[in-house]
């Protein structure tokens, strides 16, 4: 049992002005009451969200530095796995099925996001948070219900 942090999850947590900020915040809050299991993520992820976080808060320090706390510092809240080699071709052959066959008209998914599929399956992981609806197929979501009135 356990929980993999995507991308967005992250953003959402070091970057204020990022459309999933309370959401993220929330989910976190749920996180620490450690009901879902230990928490996950990958070097992959890590790569990717240190870059979108740069890019989308014009390199903000504050961001930065929150982001580089949550994957690194006093306040990390995941084990970061590393995405090995012998995942490559396995991961290859679901990027390839998924995009040729399976959505063949549709959004590709992205390298990174077949790699988090497929280091789950391997690690044993049942649940994703991610904002990304591309993942339901293949993992169950953490999420926050919404009341409306």
């Amino acid at each position: 049992m356990g929980v993999f942090l995507d991308t967005g999850f992250y953003l959402g947590l070091c970057h204020p002005k990022d459309q999933h900020a309370q959401e993220s915040e929330k989910i976190l809050k749920l996180l620490s009451l450690g009901e879902h299991g230990l928490l996950y993520s990958s070097n992959l992820i890590i790569s990717e969200v240190t870059t979108l976080a740069a890019v989308r808060s014009n390199n903000n320090v504050n961001v930065l530095n929150h982001l580089g706390n949550l994957i690194w510092g006093k306040q990390k809240i995941a084990t970061v796995l590393h995405f090995e080699s012998y995942l490559e071709s396995e991961t290859w052959e679901l990027f390839k099925k998924i995009n040729t066959i399976d959505l063949k008209d549709s959004r590709p998914i992205s390298f990174v996001d077949v790699s988090s599929i497929v280091l789950c399956q391997h690690h044993q992981i049942d649940k994703i948070v991610s904002f990304d609806p591309h993942f339901d197929r293949f993992l169950e979501k953490i999420k926050i219900l919404r009341i409306t009135d």
